[in-house]
């Protein structure tokens, strides 16, 4: 028995981009249904985010064409039939449009209505342009991760961030919605969910906030079949097992000692002579604080990802599971969604028809190409 808390909440997800697309697809995984808003040019195309099926998967698709002048109407139509419109435009763009958030909480006043932008809804640099860089550089994450003026990482940081910012104020509003029957706006600025994560950090908003530094205790090593470990021995206990399962028991004593490069060149030599998954496999249950460190295709073979599932199949593509895992007493679990995307426009017709439009109207719509 799967459990799927969302379920009969129907998502209208706008989105063009992956802060949208990855929340909507958290939501589906909760049990949402989640409807994709595209143009009628792309029909019968795979409905895919940049092509990526992990972005894409377990989501319906419905075309309308948003330039025509009837796009608003039959979208304030379908606002009593929705829970959640998640968009990414400028700001105010929708409203000017005749599709915003003042509109559709006329239509329905218990409507989520979900802006996910790079800076937020006001402030000067509201209509900004930027990617994920632009978000983790001015929230001040991407100087606390790396003081290299040259370093970005190489995935979208902010993205994700900001998305799972968004899965919880939705499930928040949709909680107030049932208490008081109020909709709610939630603005989602990628820059200060970015930031956000300085909160676990030390006097991080300081002039000198406290990095943590690379030592013997906490760092990479090579091992010897070209594959790493990660090693965050940084407390007497872990270090100790680390050093007397390593062979060095003298260095146990010396884990403050961080100045000195010479431990780490000891440790680094033992480090080398065997493969990552020996060390892991001989020290982790020792109380040694290491773990593989693993890229790509890597993480498909990892015991722990093999026993959790934490890797599924959607149309014969790997990609992360979800990292939801609900159980209730009964025993019913939540469940990763792997249905694919539908192609554009397969789901047109049954929306519009379950958000209470009639097949008349329907066909009248597709006549004059809304569509």
């Amino acid at each position: 028995m799967s459990l799927s808390p969302l379920s009969g909440v129907r998502v209208l997800d706008f989105t063009m981009f992956p802060p949208g697309a990855v929340c909507s697809v958290m939501l589906a995984d909760l049990g949402a249904e989640v409807i994709r808003v595209e143009s009628p040019s792309l029909k019968g195309k795979p409905s895919t985010v940049f092509g990526q099926v992990g972005m894409s998967r377990s989501k319906k698709s419905m075309t309308l064409d948003m330039r025509h002048p009837r796009s608003s109407e039959v979208l304030l139509k379908m606002a009593p039939g929705i829970d959640v419109v998640i968009e990414n435009a400028k700001p105010g763009s929708m409203t000017a449009r005749g599709f915003g958030f003042p509109q559709a909480h006329e239509a329905n006043p218990g409507l989520t209505w979900c802006a996910i932008t790079g800076f937020g809804q006001d402030g000067p640099y509201a209509e900004h342009a930027g990617h994920d860089i632009s978000y983790l550089a001015h929230s001040g994450l991407l100087g606390a991760l790396g003081g290299d003026p040259s370093f970005q990482p190489a995935i979208s940081l902010a993205v994700q961030l900001g998305a799972m910012s968004a899965v919880v104020a939705i499930q928040a509003a949709l909680l107030e919605r049932a208490r008081s029957g109020e909709g709610s706006f939630l603005d989602i600025s990628l820059s200060e969910a970015a930031g956000f994560m300085l909160t676990a950090g030390f006097n991080p908003l300081s002039a000198n906030p406290m990095m943590i530094p690379a030592t013997h205790d906490r760092r990479l090593y090579d091992c010897a079949d070209g594959r790493r470990v990660a090693v965050a021995s940084a407390e007497p206990r872990t270090w100790q097992a680390l050093c007397e399962g390593l062979g060095l028991p003298e260095l146990s004593g010396r884990l403050q000692d961080r100045a000195d490069p010479a431990i780490a060149q000891a440790v680094a030599a033992v480090l080398l002579t065997q493969p990552a998954a020996h060390w892991v496999e001989t020290l982790a249950p020792t109380g040694a604080a290491i773990t593989i460190a693993n890229h790509g295709s890597q993480i498909l073979s990892d015991p722990q990802v093999v026993a959790r599932g934490a890797v599924v199949e959607v149309a014969g593509t790997p990609v992360p599971a979800s990292p939801f895992r609900l159980s209730s007493a009964a025993g019913a679990k939540s469940q990763t969604n792997t249905a694919p995307a539908s192609n554009v426009g397969d789901d047109t017709v049954a929306t519009l028809l379950a958000c209470g439009l009639s097949q008349a109207e329907i066909d009248e719509l597709l006549a004059e190409n809304v569509l």
